[in-house]
């Protein structure tokens, strides 16, 4: 299983001027991923598109590829919450690459991370399992 490591980021803006409103209103102020580096993303979007030889592609998703820890929840243990911020954290992910609706995934074996949760008074796994997101065919769908 390939090994990676991404960096904690908390609240990852939406935009490039820092901003963090969505288009529902919502913030990403609950949110903590694992930021990868854009070089992954562009290979793993790539072999994506090989292995289908090249009928279907695939969008760069909004924060670059990465690994979702914590989505919208309110942690219990507030002095924790973004303790880690800018820290490495290693994870393993798994081929092959998964789909649900528009976005394109692996799945991801991170205990750190699910230490980290449970640390804030999380349920140990999160309500969509971890995963490393490397594109969307938002833009490209028609449904």
């Amino acid at each position: 299983m390939p090994v990676l490591t991404g960096i904690c980021r908390f609240a990852p803006p939406l935009r490039a001027d820092g901003g963090r409103v969505r288009r529902d209103g919502r913030t990403t102020d609950g949110w903590m991923i694992l930021a990868c580096e854009p070089d992954l993303g562009r290979y793993l979007r790539e072999l994506y598109a090989l292995d289908a030889y090249r009928t279907r592609s695939l969008d760069d998703p909004l924060w670059g590829p990465h690994v979702s820890i914590v989505q919208e929840d309110q942690p219990p243990d507030a002095p924790l919450w973004r303790a880690l911020e800018g820290q490495p954290m290693t994870f393993e992910y798994h081929h092959p690459p998964q789909a649900f609706g528009p976005y394109a995934f692996y799945p991801v074996i991170c205990p750190e991370a699910l230490d980290y949760r449970e640390s804030l008074g999380l349920p140990r796994e999160p309500q969509w399992p971890l995963h490393l997101t490397i594109g969307n065919r938002k833009r490209l769908s028609t449904d």
